[in-house]
């Protein structure tokens, strides 16, 4: 009966794990899919805008460069996040 019962244990342990392991993937994916969306890219720009101010800079110009600078980080972020090993 003991072994019947550290058997169950094992299979529902097993079981647990793959599904966690599961869930992270979708997780780790939807993180990544985040990280490279415009909504990030916009987020991040107007931090980035809103802290700094580059002297006899205009506006429009200091904005494009804010998303440029955003688009290398948000490929940065994704590249770590996508070396992530589950498991």
């Amino acid at each position: 009966m003991k072994a019947l019962i550290n058997e169950i244990k094992e299979k529902a342990i097993e079981h647990a794990m793959t599904v966690a392991e599961d869930q992270a993937s979708i997780m780790k994916g939807g993180v990544v899919d985040w990280i490279k969306s415009d909504e990030f890219e916009t987020q991040l720009a107007e931090m980035m805008d809103k802290a700094i101010n580059i002297p006899f800079v205009k506006d429009e110009k200091e904005e494009k460069h804010f998303r440029a600078v955003a688009d290398i980080i948000q490929n940065l972020i994704a590249g770590f996040v996508g070396q992530i090993k589950i498991k």
